[in-house]
């Protein structure tokens, strides 16, 4: 399977505070951009196999329009499957059934309570969002279209864990996944080993919601993870057609390994690939190694600790917090 991460636009229209878009640039993709986009999938694609096309923003409904083409181009070629994540600001009834009729998968971005998710994520003029995003689940709910929460959990709305979980599950939410906020540096043994009590009470809580899928991280069961396919199969193209290995190094001109004009540069690729088979420095003797991010993922030890070889230690940490919990909720 080859996979597609499409940056549409870096347009957005909120002003989240934990937000890793530094460069604040307001690019969409051209229509000549868009047509050597397909024109890459169409070369690149498996023809044999499902492929995966995932579009990101900015908000990427801003540019649904986009989208739109994309999805319909790539439906004439083959077999794809499409995801999105929005903000919900964008969704209204119209929006909702094309997307519907596209078959993409949607995640939409909600924090938790109205309290925890108005902190972080608001509007330009500093208001909170939260009405919103749960106005665009009810609507998306009412369509009977299974949608994926997507909850950013940062060192100041950690405390809040267990109960912005159990809101979603309040609000109806079958699908919940949460993901700690990597780049704060404000993250410390007290509030991850709160995260972790937290975890526990959350799968206890949830074992008796049989219909709700959680996953905090990463999966609970460990699973051996393979090699990085950035480069090879998976593919990052950002708003101006640039290609990048990884979903973390996209706008940095360092990680670019090619265009969708050009293709991929091989001298360009293999200076990052040739790290993708080797073991990192710091997990020698690590019993959890095959199955951790940093193991396989090289870009997120590169962009958090500055070497493709080292083991971001938040990683390590979180990796051991889903060892105790494991072993909690399985006895």
């Amino acid at each position: 399977m080859s996979s597609f991460n499409i940056w549409v636009t870096e347009k957005c229209n909120l002003c989240c505070t934990y937000c890793y878009e530094t460069s604040k640039r307001t690019l969409s993709m051209s229509d000549e951009t868009i047509g050597k986009t397909i024109a890459f999938i169409r070369k690149n694609f498996q023809i044999n196999d499902y492929n995966m096309i995932n579009f990101h923003g900015g908000e990427p409904l801003i540019a649904a329009d986009i989208i739109l083409r994309i999805v319909s181009e790539c439906n004439s070629m083959g077999r794809f499957c499409y995801s999105l994540t929005t903000n919900g600001l964008l969704l209204n009834e119209d929006l909702a059934k094309k997307l519907i009729d596209s078959r993409i998968y949607i995640s939409l971005s909600l924090d938790g309570t109205k309290e925890v998710h108005d902190l972080n994520r608001k509007k330009h003029d500093g208001t909170g969002t939260y009405d919103i995003v749960v106005n665009s689940l009810q609507l998306l709910k009412r369509k009977e279209v299974p949608v994926r929460i997507r909850m950013t959990v940062s060192p100041e709305t950690s405390p809040y864990l267990f109960d912005s979980v159990m809101n979603a599950v309040k609000l109806g939410s079958k699908t919940i996944v949460v993901l700690p906020d990597l780049y704060d540096d404000n993250w410390n043994e007290q509030l991850l080993d709160n995260i972790k009590e937290q975890l526990i009470r959350i799968y206890t809580k949830l074992s008796n919601y049989k219909d709700v899928t959680f996953a905090f991280y990463s999966e609970l069961k460990r699973i051996k993870k393979g090699s990085c396919k950035g480069g090879i199969s998976e593919y990052n193209i950002s708003a101006d057609g640039k290609i990048y290995p990884c979903s973390y190094s996209v706008n940095d001109k360092d990680y670019i390994i090619g265009s969708v004009d050009s293709g991929i540069d091989d001298k360009l690729l293999d200076k990052h690939r040739k790290y993708y088979e080797k073991n990192n420095m710091t997990c020698d003797g690590c019993s959890n190694e095959s199955a951790c991010i940093a193991s396989r993922c090289k870009f997120i030890n590169k962009t958090l600790t500055g070497d493709y070889l080292s083991a971001p230690p938040i990683i390590c940490k979180l990796e051991r917090i889903l060892n105790e919990v494991r072993v909690v909720i399985n006895d």
